[in-house]
């Protein structure tokens, strides 16, 4: 407390001289340089008078220590969104070789929108121990960092998760996503039934990743199936356009029956022109050519069900 008195006062007579400076320059003869000091010593004494009052220099301390301690016995229910940060913090620097601690901070800081610091926090977890969970968070946080973009070191971070635990719906999403942003529809199909098939029928990543991979892998424009610009007519109808694209993704299977994510963009295409038949059996080439394989077929399974193609949908447009 005297050592910051003695702050306090030095700053004082600082900002005090600072004030009378150019009256002491200016002064014509010694009276008037008396007066200048004259001033600093008044706001020196202004500036001391003013702590003694306002800054309360005889309140006793509060060490950070009782508020850790008060802040450490609270349930985490109980704390704020700030004491629960002050609290996770207080564990990092009593602990700074804590992944647990590391990681929980981490994800605090993602929830909060601090990417930068989440993602500093999150790899000093992974450095002191690698966790799948963990890697899957960081590979999120980057994404959110990069506003939705799967970025290289967000791939490193999703396939470390899924070498520690391919059982994670989350890397595998993002694998998949990035798969499909690069225009490889086959390996984002490969990731996403991959997850889909790994994942146990009641979870709810397994639907709902299905369901969104059944959306844009029957999406005719993105991908491999997209039209060629220079090939289109602009007094073309878009009933003529649509048939000229059936016939190209026909002729596209004959040439490589096996892919999937072809037979589903027709599948889609065909529902949409109301040709359900049609579509019921691209639905079924596509399924009879994946093996069997369950990931595909509950992504089949989302993509009839989106297509009102299921025999209950069918029985109610009757």
């Amino acid at each position: 407390m005297i050592a910051l008195t003695l702050i306090i006062a030095a700053l004082g007579v600082g900002v005090a001289m600072w004030v009378a400076s150019p009256l002491a320059r200016g002064a014509a003869g010694p009276m008037h340089r008396l007066v200048a000091f004259g001033v600093m010593a008044v706001l020196a004494i202004a500036a001391l008078g003013a702590y003694l009052v306002g800054g309360q220099p005889g309140l006793e301390g509060q060490p950070y220590a009782a508020t850790e301690a008060r802040l450490a016995e609270l349930p985490p229910e109980d704390l704020t969104a700030e004491e629960q940060e002050e609290r996770l913090r207080a564990i990092v620097r009593r602990e700074p070789g804590n992944p647990e601690a590391l990681a929980m901070l981490g994800r605090f800081l993602a929830f909060d929108g601090r990417h930068l610091e989440a993602i500093a926090m999150l790899e000093r977890s992974a450095r002191v121990r690698e966790d799948a969970r963990v890697f899957s968070d960081l590979g999120q946080a980057l994404v959110n960092l990069n506003e939705g973009t799967v970025t290289p070191e967000a791939e490193r971070a999703f396939a470390a998760a899924m070498e520690l635990d391919e059982t994670l719906p989350e890397p595998a999403f993002f694998m998949g996503a990035a798969a499909y942003d690069a225009g490889d529809r086959e390996a984002a199909l490969g990731h996403w039934a991959g997850i889909v098939g790994r994942l146990p029928e009641d979870d709810p990543f397994r639907q709902a990743i299905a369901v969104r991979a059944a959306d844009l892998l029957s999406r005719p424009a993105g991908g491999p199936q997209m039209m060629d610009p220079d090939a289109l007519d602009p007094d073309e109808s878009p009933d003529a356009m649509v048939a000229r694209m059936v016939a190209g993704l026909e002729a596209g299977l004959e040439a490589y029956p096996d892919d999937l994510t072809r037979w589903m963009v027709l599948a889609r295409v065909r529902a949409v022109r109301e040709d359900r038949d049609g579509a019921r059996a691209a639905i079924a080439e596509a399924r009879a050519r994946s093996g069997g394989d369950a990931g595909t077929g509950a992504i089949l399974d989302a993509l009839v069900r989106a297509g009102g193609l299921d025999a209950e949908a069918e029985g109610e447009t009757e």
